[in-house]
């Protein structure tokens, strides 16, 4: 709030105001000369043409009602005799804003939804461009508002601070005007004077905190403060009619007149107070802390009562003893220790938790034992460090060890934060212990496995990682190394079919093996699973690596013994080479490894493979046929071609075998040896297969209603293993067939050897489904996998298709036409029909005529060709004169 001494000198305009106000003082006798007076010259200080007085209404039946009246300038009586010069204004939820201003004792700027009611209220309102309503300070529930309108500057809640001395002295006034009417010729004299005492002691009153409660000699209030009324919930005309045994009932009879406000009981001094009861509107009883001061005034004894309601204080105490239960009863339950010390760091208080995680007992902690229990060779770092974190007032955490009487060494973290006293000097601190043996051995078992393999003790990922890294770098002065990436070849199986447990213990002894295999300065890694890695540095020439990598291929050809029985298994190498003077780095070698280790598994495993820059031009070139893979179907990049089956014998179209063809946007058609793998690994296959299925199927449809090719036509589609784990195949399949219009007869599915030595009981299920259809099964590549004779019984194979590399050289290879026979009179005893694949000359197929072979396909017959070329092929041949036969040619 502004000084309004400094206000008055400052301002020359509020002075000159101020002093017409204390000159006109004899002349007003009630308080309604007093507001037009203040009003009038308020709108003459702030140049604001309009101004009036808003009064909330003290009569309980018009609570909900503010009056307006005393307005600037008067009306005019004659122009407007009818419109009378005080009227109410309802309370609404807009005109609540001036009344929340007035409760609020604070100045405040009107909105114009606010103005615009008002306007409507009444047409003395009317035309208000701006208004603010300024509060006079008159104490609780005497509501009195000053209101300035329509300045032509804006008005701003800071004007309040400039006229405050004007506010004052009114508010002076009008308390006289209240308690002594009319004023006394001194009453005038006093006001009249500058910066009288009593003004002094008005606005004392007015801002005071404390309640004070001015009495006569009759012990009956005759002025009370804001602050009194606040906490009586009495307004200051309800207290001016009660004796103060209202408000601070009497315990005896006479209790005030000879304890509470005797002067001369000896518990009275200005500084000292007692404590007693009072009594709200509301019948209420509050503590209250009360002392009193004598006076005169105009001649008459007077009692100023200073009261403060010390219900917060006891509720504060209360809560304070709760918390502090509290606390003790947490600290004690905490599962950390606590200790809190004096300014000179001596043990004021400490938890069990403390004494539990220390060892000691309580009588032994006292005074600076605390720091006893230390190790010595922490403890006067410890001591240091603490001292100086702390006395700059910074939080101080730190581990160290401790001695426990019945452990081993004890690691503890302990966390300290200084304490201040009133004045704001550090008076100790409060700490907090936690024991901490357990991380400190975690971090190092971490330590130890961040190095090394638990399974096999070799060196792990990071470890190697770090030994590559420092080997790159003395590359230079050290010639060459080389990478040796090894994984073992079925290992996946073993684990399955015998167990984790055996599968360990075989780890655990390739590792030893490998070990073996190397020199003393090399480094051997398992990374993960069966994956190891071996670092050679100082490398003199290839032959070293090819030399551990074919020792290595050696020592685990031997079986291995793993409980009750023996177990064989192979690996696959890749090796890579580092020279001197290259820039290449630790994730490169790393990944050239392992391109030569994928080309060893390629190549038919147990056996190395070096990198070499066309095998990474290979493998970029698969990740971008992969990436490249994701977009064929939405882009229909795929078709089907078609290689037509016919007989022997007559050369008759019998059916066609689907081919899936990728016509790739920048490498043209691919055969699927350059995609199917892909499609596989990136989990595309059944999509495509199923969308082969309806293509192939659609065709042969319209081939047969084209009559150029009979109703019992078949179309043989190849299916991949991987397509036995699809739940939906057999379903898609048959949904094909119905929505093509076929028979199951018109379809025949061939699998591949392999796929019969993957998950036996899942494909053999599969297979009797799709047998149920109608849809026969052919064996594909027949004489190339390495299933067994039996498969042929087990499974429900339907046709045998001979492998084209048996049948290109069969006229001059003795064992591949002896194989070539072998399986007609094997299909033949089993009753299952031959294809041969790959005929491509008549001597061949004359061969076949006489070995009695069924039925044949390869390029003496035709290429594969797209549905459009076959329909043109179908179409010329179906006289029958094109279509090559060993009737046609003998």
């Amino acid at each position: 709030m502004t000084n309004p001494h400094s206000s008055r000198r400052k301002d020359p305009n509020l002075r000159a105001t101020i002093n017409d106000i204390q000159a006109s003082i004899s002349s007003i006798t009630k308080k309604s000369q007093l507001y037009e007076l203040v009003l009038k010259k308020l709108c003459e200080l702030t140049e604001s043409p309009n101004g009036f007085v808003l009064e909330l209404s003290a009569d309980r039946e018009k609570h909900d009602h503010l009056m307006c009246n005393h307005f600037f300038p008067p009306p005019n009586a004659e122009t407007t005799p009818s419109t009378p010069t005080l009227f109410e204004i309802p309370i609404t939820s807009i005109t609540y804003e001036i009344c929340r201003a007035m409760a609020r004792n604070r100045p405040t700027v009107l909105s114009s939804d606010c103005r615009s009611q008002m306007q409507n209220t009444n047409t003395l309102l009317r035309d208000l461009s701006q208004v603010i309503v300024i509060p006079l300070p008159m104490g609780l529930n005497q509501h009195v508002a000053l209101c300035i309108a329509n300045a032509e500057k804006p008005y701003h809640s800071e004007l309040a601070k400039r006229i405050w001395p004007l506010l004052s002295i009114c508010a002076s006034i009008h308390r006289i005007l209240e308690n002594k009417q009319p004023l006394t010729s001194q009453d005038k004299r006093l006001l009249m004077e500058k910066d009288t005492w009593r003004d002094n002691f008005s606005k004392l009153e007015f801002v005071s905190p404390i309640g004070m409660v001015t009495l006569n000699s009759e012990q009956t209030i005759v002025r009370a403060n804001p602050a009194a009324e606040s906490i009586f919930g009495f307004d200051s005309t309800s207290l001016r009619e009660m004796t103060f045994n209202q408000i601070v009932p009497e315990r005896f009879r006479n209790e005030h007149k000879t304890q509470t406000l005797n002067l001369h009981a000896g518990h009275q001094s200005h500084d000292e107070t007692i404590v007693v009861q009072g009594k709200r509107s509301n019948g209420e009883l509050i503590p209250l802390e009360l002392s009193t001061y004598h006076f005169s005034e105009y001649g008459q004894p007077r009692t100023m009562v200073l009261l403060r309601d010390s219900s917060d204080l006891r509720s504060a105490q209360a809560r304070n003893k709760t918390e502090l239960q509290r606390f003790r009863v947490l600290a004690d339950l905490s599962p950390m220790g606590i200790l809190q010390t004096d300014e000179n760091w001596r043990t004021s208080y400490v938890n069990q938790r403390w004494l539990q995680i220390t060892g000691i007992q309580e009588d032994d902690i006292r005074g600076l034992n605390w720091s006893r229990i230390l190790h010595q060779e922490d403890a006067e770092e410890i001591l240091s460090a603490l001292h100086e974190s702390l006395s700059q007032g910074k939080e101080f955490r730190r581990d160290y060890r401790i001695l426990h009487a019945d452990k081993p060494l004890t690691w503890v973290q302990l966390h300290a934060r200084p304490l201040y006293n009133s004045d704001g000097d550090i008076s100790g601190f409060l700490s907090t212990l936690t024991d901490n043996s357990y991380y400190h051995e975690s971090e190092q078992k971490l330590r130890e496995l961040a190095e090394q393999d638990p399974l096999t003790g070799l060196a792990n990922r990071i470890l190697f990682n770090d030994r590559l890294i420092h080997a790159l770098k003395r590359l230079d002065r050290h010639g060459s190394l080389a990478l040796l990436a090894l994984d073992l070849d079925g290992f996946k199986n073993i684990n399955d079919t015998l167990g984790h447990d055996v599968g360990d213990e075989m780890l655990k002894q390739v590792s030893t093996r490998v070990q073996s295999c190397v020199r003393q300065e090399d480094t051997v890694a398992r990374l993960g699973g069966d994956e190891f890695m071996i670092l050679l540095e100082d490398m003199q020439d290839a032959m070293t690596a090819a030399a551990i990598a074919e020792g290595i291929l050696r020592v685990l050809e031997k079986p291995f013994n793993l409980g009750a029985q023996e177990v064989y298994i192979s690996t696959s190498i890749g090796i890579c080479f580092a020279l001197g003077g290259s820039k290449t780095n630790a994730k490169t070698l790393l990944k050239q490894a392992d391109m030569a280790l994928y080309r060893a598994k390629d190549a038919g495993r147990n056996n190395f493979q070096y990198f070499s820059p066309e095998l990474e031009k290979a493998s970029k070139n698969k990740l971008e046929l992969s990436n490249s893979l994701h977009m064929a179907i939405s882009n229909s990049e795929f078709e089907v071609y078609f290689q037509p089956q016919a007989e022997v014998a007559s050369g008759t179209i019998i059916g066609f075998e689907a081919l899936l063809r990728w016509r790739h946007p920048k490498r043209g058609l691919l055969s699927p040896t350059e995609f199917i793998h892909l499609l596989e690994e990136s989990g595309l296959v059944n999509s495509v297969s199923r969308w082969t299925f309806h293509v192939c199927l659609q065709n042969l449809r319209r081939w047969i209603d084209q009559k150029i090719v009979t109703p019992d036509t078949v179309m043989s589609v190849n299916i991949s293993p991987l397509q036995f784990h699809d739940p939906v195949l057999v379903t898609s399949i048959e949904g094909a067939i119905r929505d093509a219009g076929l028979r199951g007869d018109n379809v025949v599915v061939e699998i591949t050897e392999t796929t019969l030595l993957q998950d036996h009981e899942q494909t053999r299920l599969a297979l009797e489904q799709i047998k149920r259809l109608g849809v026969r099964v052919a064996l594909d590549d027949f004489g190339t996998g390495y299933s067994s004779l039996s498969f042929l019984k087990k499974y429900p194979i339907d046709i045998i298709k001979i492998d084209r590399s048996f049948i290109k050289d069969m006229l001059i290879d003795k064992e591949d036409a002896a194989i070539v026979k072998a399986v007609i009179a094997l299909a033949e005893s089993l009753n299952m029909e031959v294809i041969a694949e790959g005929v491509d000359c008549h001597p061949i197929l004359a061969r076949l005529a006489d070995w009695s072979c069924e039925n044949y396909q390869g390029y003496y017959l035709n290429k594969p060709m797209s549905a459009t070329e076959t329909k043109r092929f179908l179409d010329n041949s179906s006289d029958g004169s094109s279509i090559p036969s060993c009737e046609a040619v003998s």
